[in-house]
Formats: C-alpha cells, sequence, structure tokens
C-alpha cells in the first residue's frame, strides 16, 4: 500500500495536475509539442508511463485469479440437535440469485444472513462474500454435503463435499449435556385406550431457570394417526426440584385414536434458547445464547378394540346426552310441527355422521330436515348436533311420535349404551281447508317413512337417577314477637332518596353561598363602620374632659368616617373628606367636612377642645347616613355559586371523559385503545377501583391474565365487598395460573378471609380510627358523669360505646392482620416471572440472584432507573426491573 500511494504522483501529469486515463488521450496529444520542447519534460513523462506499466504487472496475477466457492468449515463436528453456523463462501464473486442447495439427509437448514469482506495482503485483493445458513443435526450419524454446481457472477462454479461428524453437544463451556439442562416429557393418562376414545395428552418441559433464555419454536409432535386437536396456550411457572429451580412449560391437547392396535409415536420437540454466559462488560454487556431442540421421549400406546356392537351402534364413542322438543303440540291440518332432536356431549365427533332416523305417521308431510353442528370454542371433541325435522298435518287426529334412540359406546363403563327420546302426543285439529300435496306442485320434499318393525323393539332401560334429597318442611312456630321494618311504597322511598341526597346539600349550598355574598358584600365594610362610629360618638359624649380621652376617641371617629365614606388616603384634609362624602351624600359633604375640620382642629391646637354641640351635630350627621344592606338575592350570582360548579366539574369531567372514550373502544373491540385510555385514567386516579376492574377487562380480552390479575387484585383492595371485585379476582387467579396464598384464601372468603372482605385495608384502618374516637367520646362522658355535670345515663352509655369500640378495633386489627402485606400503601404484585437481585443491575454476572415467581406479594422501598426495591414478608430483600411489577394502591 505504501509502495502504491508513492507511485501515485507518477500517475499525475505536471501540466494537467489530473491523472492519467483513457479519456484523456486527445488532451495528452495536444501537450506533445510543449512537451518537445523540453528533454526534462519528454524523459518525465517517460518515466511515468513506464512505472505504470510496471505496477499494471504487478496487479495483473490479482485481476486474473481464479474465483472459489467453498464450505467453511470444510469438516469436523456438529452438535447433535445443536444449531451451528455453516457458511458458503464466495471468494472474487458473488452468487447470481439464490443458491439451490442439494437435499442433505438429516441437517435442517435455515435461511441464511449475509456479510461480505475484502483484504489486501502483498498487494493481493480478495474479496469475499459469505452466505452463513443456521444448521441442525437431526441425526447420530456421518453427515455428507455432496458436491453441486451454484451460479456466480462469473459464470457456474462447483463446491466441493464435505463431511461433518455428529456427536453430544455441551451446553455452552458448562460441560453438561442438553439432558442435563433441559428434560421434554409427552404423556397420557393412562397407557391403554378404547378405539375411538377422547384422551388427555400432556407435555412438559423442564429447564434449569439460570439456563432458561426464551422459548424459540411452538411445539412440534408428529401424532400421526391419531386425531388431536391444538396444544393449548402454554402455562409458564416454576418449581423447586432438588435444591435447583426449574422453569416449567406445560401444554396439553386430546386426541382419539381410530383403528386399534399397538402405537408407538415419534418424540416431540421444541426449539429453546439457552443462556450460556454473557458478552460484553457493564452496561453493554448481553446474554449469549445457543438454540437447542429439545426432544421428549417416544410413547407409546396401545388402542383397544371395540367389543362386537350392537345393530344400532353407528361409531359414536364418549359421553353423550340426547333430548327430543316438538313445538306446538296442538296445531291445525297445515300448520307446521317442528321436532327438534340434540344430541350433545364429549367423544369423537369427526366420527359421529348424523342422528338415527325417525318413525312418523304417513299422515304427515316430512320437510328435509337441516342437521346444524356447533363445537365449543378452540375444540374438537366437544359440540352439539341438531337436527330439525318440520312435519305439515293433513289430517286431524292424535298422534304418537315414538322415541328415537341413539347408541353409543361409554369409555367409562367399557359398555355400549342406548338413549332414547320420550315419546310425544301430538293433538292435530281441523283446518279450514284440507291440505293436499301433488305430485309436482312445489310441495315440500318428503322423507320416505320407515315402516314399523315386525320385532318388537329392544326394552329401554330407565336411565340411573341419583336419590334427591327430600324437600323442606315448615318448622315451628315462634312463640316471641318482633317487629320488622316496613319497606315503603315506592314514591315515598323515591322522594325520601332525593330528599337525603339532593336537599341537604342544596340549603348548604346556599348557605355557603350567602356567606360568601355576605363576606364579599361591596357595603359591608361601610355598614360595619357606621356602627363602630355610633360607638365612638357615644363613647365622646360619655367621656370626661380629659385631653387624652377624647384624642384617642376623636382618632377612632376619623379612621371610622374614612372607612364609612371610602376615603383613599390614610391622613385626608377637609377638601378629600368633603368629595368623598358629596359621592355619596351630596347634601351631607357641608356637615361632614365641618365635622372633620373641628375635630382636625382639636387634635392638632393647643386647646383640644370641641364645640360644645359637636356631639349633636355628629349624631345628627350619622343619622341621616343610609348604608344599603345585604341584598339576599346576591347569593344567586354567578361568583357566589360558581365555586362548587367549577369544583364539581373539574373532578367529574376528566373521569367521565376517560370512562366515555375507552368504553367506547371497549364496546367495538378496540380492546387496545380501550387499555391506553383507561391507563391514562388510572394515572391520574390511581385510587378509583372501577378503572381497575375495567382496564383489567380490556387486558384480559387480549389473553393478558396475569397482567389483568394484577390491576383486579388491586381493585379488590380499594373495594373488596363488591361482587364485581370478587369475581374479578377469581376469575384471573383461575386464568393466570398464579396461586399466591393470600389472594386465594381472600378469593375464597372462608373464616376469618369473609371478615376481611367485608372492608377494605384503608376502610379497616378508618374503622380503627373510629373506635379510638369511640374510646374518646366515652372517656368524655365519664369524665363529664365525675364532676357531675350530666345524669346517671352516661356511665352505661360509656361502658356501651368502650365496648362498641373494643369490637369494631378487634376486628380491625384481625382484618388488617389478614390481609398482611396486601394492606401496605406500598404493595406490589410480580405479574410475570422475574429474578431479583441484590443490586440494580444486570451488567454484573457475579452477583446474586433468586429467581422471583409470578404472583409474589412484596412492598416496594424505593425506586432507581427503572429499578425498584421490594422487601418481603420473611425479611427478604433486593432488586427487580419496574415494568415487572404492578402497584396495587399507587
Amino acid at each position: 500500500m505504501i509502495m502504491l500511494s508513492r507511485l501515485m504522483p507518477f500517475l499525475t501529469h505536471t501540466t494537467l495536475r489530473t491523472p492519467l486515463s483513457r479519456g484523456d488521450f486527445r488532451t495528452t496529444a495536444m501537450q506533445i509539442p510543449s512537451i518537445k520542447r523540453g528533454g526534462a519534460q519528454r524523459r518525465g513523462v517517460l518515466s511515468a508511463l513506464g512505472l505504470g506499466l510496471f505496477l499494471f504487472a504487478l496487479l495483473l496475477p490479482t485481476l486474473m485469479r481464479a474465483q472459489t466457492v467453498r464450505w467453511e468449515p470444510p469438516g469436523g463436528q456438529l452438535g447433535f440437535n445443536q444449531v451451528s453456523d455453516l457458511a458458503l463462501v464466495f471468494e472474487n464473486c458473488e452468487p447470481d440469485g439464490d443458491p439451490a442447495l442439494p437435499k442433505i439427509d438429516g441437517l435442517q437448514i435455515g435461511r441464511p444472513s449475509q456479510s461480505s469482506e475484502m483484504n489486501m495482503v502483498n498487494m493481493t485483493v480478495t474479496r469475499r462474500f459469505s452466505l452463513v445458513f443456521p444448521v441442525r443435526p437431526g441425526k447420530r450419524s456421518t453427515i455428507s454435503i455432496p458436491a453441486f454446481e451454484v451460479k456466480t457472477d462469473k459464470g457456474p462454479i462447483t463446491v466441493k463435499s464435505a463431511t461433518f461428524t455428529v456427536g453430544d453437544a455441551t451446553v455452552g463451556n458448562s460441560g453438561l449435556a442438553v439432558n442435563d439442562v433441559a428434560v421434554a416429557k409427552v404423556t397420557a393418562n393412562k397407557d391403554s385406550f378404547w378405539a375411538g376414545e377422547v384422551f388427555p395428552v400432556t407435555y412438559n418441559l423442564n429447564i434449569v431457570r439460570r439456563y432458561y433464555h426464551s422459548i424459540a419454536t411452538n411445539v412440534d409432535w408428529p401424532s400421526t394417526p391419531l386425531v388431536t386437536e391444538d396444544w393449548s396456550k402454554p402455562e409458564l411457572n416454576e418449581a423447586l426440584v432438588r435444591g435447583e429451580r426449574y422453569v416449567v412449560l406445560q401444554q396439553s391437547t386430546r386426541a382419539y385414536a381410530k383403528q386399534p392396535g399397538n402405537y408407538t409415536f415419534k418424540p416431540a420437540s421444541q426449539m429453546v434458547n439457552l443462556m450460556v454466559g454473557t458478552a460484553g462488560f457493564g452496561l453493554f454487556s448481553q446474554p449469549t445464547v445457543e438454540q437447542r431442540a429439545i426432544e421428549s421421549e417416544s410413547l407409546t400406546l396401545t388402542i383397544k378394540p371395540l367389543p362386537t356392537p350392537p345393530a344400532a351402534f353407528a361409531g359414536a364413542v364418549g359421553e353423550f346426552s340426547f333430548t327430543s322438543k316438538v313445538v306446538p303440540l296442538t296445531a291445525a291440518v297445515g300448520e307446521p310441527v317442528t321436532w327438534t332432536l340434540e344430541l350433545a356431549g364429549t367423544g369423537n365427533w369427526p366420527d359421529v355422521t348424523g342422528l338415527p332416523e325417525r318413525e312418523v305417521s304417513n299422515d304427515f308431510q316430512v320437510v328435509q330436515p337441516k342437521s346444524k353442528r356447533a363445537m365449543k370454542d378452540g375444540t374438537l371433541f366437544e359440540g352439539t348436533l341438531t337436527e330439525d325435522v318440520v312435519l305439515v298435518p293433513t289430517k286431524p287426529g292424535t298422534y304418537r311420535l315414538a322415541p328415537v334412540r341413539f347408541t353409543y359406546f361409554d369409555t367409562k363403563s367399557g359398555t355400549y349404551k342406548t338413549i332414547a327420546s320420550e315419546p310425544v302426543m301430538v293433538t292435530i285439529t281441523a283446518g279450514s281447508t284440507p291440505v293436499q300435496a301433488p305430485a309436482g306442485s312445489g310441495a315440500p320434499v318428503q322423507f320416505s317413512i320407515n315402516t314399523p318393525s315386525s320385532t318388537p323393539a329392544p326394552p329401554v332401560l330407565p336411565p340411573a337417577v341419583a336419590p334427591v334429597a327430600p324437600e323442606n318442611l315448615p318448622r315451628d312456630p315462634i312463640a316471641s314477637g318482633s317487629t320488622g321494618f316496613v319497606p315503603l311504597v315506592t314514591f315515598n322511598l323515591v322522594w325520601a332518596c332525593l330528599l337525603s341526597s339532593v336537599l341537604c346539600p342544596l340549603l348548604l349550598w346556599l348557605a355557603l353561598a350567602a356567606l360568601r355574598s355576605r363576606e364579599r358584600d361591596p357595603q359591608r365594610r361601610r355598614r360595619e363602620a357606621r356602627a363602630r362610629l355610633a360607638t365612638a360618638v357615644s363613647a365622646l359624649r360619655s367621656s370626661d374632659s380629659q385631653p387624652a380621652a377624647i384624642i384617642s376617641r376623636l382618632k377612632v371617629w376619623q379612621m371610622e368616617t374614612t372607612k364609612l365614606w371610602e376615603v383613599p388616603h390614610a391622613a385626608p384634609g377637609t377638601p378629600l373628606v368633603h368629595a368623598c362624602v358629596g359621592r355619596h351624600a351630596p347634601d351631607a359633604a357641608s356637615a361632614w367636612a365641618k365635622l372633620w375640620s373641628e375635630a382636625d382642629r382639636a387634635l392638632h391646637s393647643r386647646e383640644n377642645t370641641l364645640p360644645k354641640d359637636w356631639q349633636v351635630r355628629a349624631d345628627a350627621a350619622l343619622a341621616g347616613v343610609k348604608v344599603p344592606g345585604w341584598p339576599p338575592s346576591s347569593l344567586f350570582a354567578g361568583r357566589n355559586l360558581l365555586p362548587f360548579l367549577f369544583t364539581l366539574a373539574v373532578l367529574l369531567a376528566p373521569v367521565a371523559a376517560h370512562a366515555d372514550v375507552a368504553g367506547e373502544a371497549y364496546k367495538r373491540g378496540d380492546f387496545a385503545v380501550a387499555e391506553t385510555n383507561w391507563r391514562q385514567a388510572l394515572a391520574t386516579a390511581p385510587s378509583d377501583w372501577t378503572v381497575r376492574h375495567n382496564l383489567g377487562l380490556a387486558l384480559g380480552q387480549q389473553d393478558r391474565w396475569a397482567e389483568a390479575t394484577g390491576y383486579w387484585t388491586g381493585a379488590f383492595l380499594l373495594n373488596a365487598r363488591s361482587d364485581a371485585t370478587r369475581w374479578d379476582l377469581a376469575l384471573g387467579l383461575q386464568r393466570s395460573g398464579m396461586a399466591p396464598p393470600e389472594l386465594v384464601e381472600l378469593s375464597r372468603g372462608d373464616g376469618r378471609h369473609e371478615l376481611a372482605r367485608w372492608a377494605s385495608p384503608g376502610e379497616w384502618q378508618l374503622a380503627l380510627v373510629g373506635a379510638a374516637l369511640l374510646i374518646a367520646v366515652a372517656l368524655v362522658v365519664l369524665l363529664l358523669k365525675g364532676y357531675g355535670r350530666i345524669g346517671g345515663w352516661a356511665r352505661p352509655t360509656a361502658l356501651v360505646t368502650i365496648l362498641l369500640a373494643i369490637l369494631l378495633a378487634a376486628a380491625a386489627t384481625l382484618s388488617l392482620h389478614t390481609y398482611g402485606p396486601l394492606a401496605q400503601p406500598d404493595a406490589v404484585i410480580v405479574w410475570k416471572a422475574s429474578t431479583l437481585r441484590s443490586i440494580p443491575t444486570e451488567a454484573d454476572t457475579t452477583q446474586k440472584m433468586s429467581p422471583l415467581s409470578a404472583g409474589s406479594i412484596a412492598v416496594a422501598e424505593k425506586t432507581f432507573l427503572g429499578w425498584t426495591k421490594l422487601s418481603f414478608a420473611g425479611g427478604q430483600a433486593g432488586w427487580v426491573r419496574s415494568e415487572d411489577l404492578i402497584r396495587l394502591y399507587r
């Protein structure tokens, strides 16, 4: 490279100052006369041309070097059921389209990834294009990839063959085999079944917790020749086995075999991602994951043949019920009568072809029946088969619809059973005109009616019925009388509810508005000043002639005068007083100005005396002042009524808006939008149990049952008496698979847990406060009794109050103890399996960690950068990711 950079100046013409190229030939030719003018210039050009030819000779072997396509590695050992990378390397060429690989027995090849690179070594440039295929050996034998031809941009090139041996693969550098880390099993509840019997099949995958990362694919079980349902959704749990924590993945299905025999089914397999270490350091560390295929052992089953069947057996195996319904039982000639048969139950429904034939009189026209098969959602072996036959009577009379019998094989008893419908009597009355159905008239298509057989029908055995408990009988009469509360008439009850819920708040509202109106009345200060002026003048009249007393009372008179006439100055002069009085009472302005001037003279002159008639004139002037009183109608002003309305609107508007938008989204099936709106509402009102209830509904509709259970738990703790929250909690625990003991007992409501469900933890705390207040009231009553302030009723009243307070406090204390950590305001629930760490980071792999099961209840102590520190009832503490938690109150 250094030599190439040194040669570059010689490839540039000194005059043109641009590199020489094929397009520069004409320009170079035009410069020949100038080159000829100097020998030095000619020698420089010849030297540059010589060096260029020398460099081209050096690069020619590289440009003409051959292209190759090969496997890397060309051979070696692959791990059984281990995903490895096998690269098809194109050197100095690229593939022309997708290469067609040959079929390789025992080797599964996935979709490739691409990479390219260019290297220069000793002036030799090599370009490499690689297709990296993920491969997984499925056989413990030597795998050979035959030679094949691949198309490239340089033409077709042959890829040499490659041979690999297959051995046992270890998990990372642990030295453990895959079977030591993960085990899969496919089991049935028995080893033998009847032909056509539906039986459950369970798939269990156990993985050591510290190696588990994620599931890569769905379970694959070649179940032919069984007829099977789809696998259920995976249930992820944890278990402790011999001191080692395992992640347990469980799925189930149902199946049946049509033909008897001994069957050995192929193993079930599933791809899982195992965590074998970390790459990187500190915050930039990432887990190292290996993908392995986990296979179960083969499942061996014996399918027994059915006993010799009766003639009426049509192939149904399982448990079935049979019902018959005729509507109407009385009809006129020509009116249709519908006869409905319904077969329901669990069994080999794919082999059930239809319902048995029926017998009916020739006096009926039979419309072609329509069968309707309805299967339970997500199942193949539970459903109903309904068939409606329309009978059109042509003659009046009473007809007997014979019972219809259905025979099936009961797998529990191992015998054939026949179930039959009850016979029905149908009465046909005469119609207005007889009904005839001539051929080709478009009448309903008729069935060929079965004639009764000459051989007697087998007797129908009565179905087995469990004994019924005797009916309730009247009890003994009650001797003592007890008066009960007579319910109110609906009209009176409505008025009582309206008066108690509307009138009382309305009266309080008007009273508060009146107080606010009086406080904000602009004439209030003038009325108060007038009253104080009257007191000041009376004090001046009754005071002695001491100057000090006169001065103090005159100052009070002047201060109240400024308030009465709203003088905007602390020490006004006579002209200002005259002007201010003139705004309110022009006729009295001169009198008040003269009184003010004489008062000023008495305050600031040497004599400190008032004219003898000053008090009389002051009384007369004050008597002539008329200040408007408080107008009661002002309480209805908007400024006095609006504070309550504004507060009510602020409290109700956001919740209503969120509820309306989210509720409409939920009704139209847009559960994601409903979830978003209810999450926003919960952020503003975390103590609203209805929002938590609704958010759990939206999550449950999306099959996120564990997360829904967390929010339903919070709703239950905020309103434990509601039937809705109790139902939510039971449903969430059932669907999510979580079973925290505290919530399970509260959901059942047995014993002391039934008492605890009478109120929420917050309400029980208020009950404790109420019990303390009751004791305080009882002590006050006893004190008043001790000092003789109240009568003899005080002592028994206080004792009863204390007893009630003790009972209330005991119930509240027991209930709060029953709730346990759920009664803490910072209580949280872990809604998915997580890891409890000693420090808040995932980078340090040497720290102590412990698996944290879904459904764990803890108390949040503090948060740090997306982590929350939890403390548990047993004293344990640690950090967990905040997104794995749901706060139950906040």
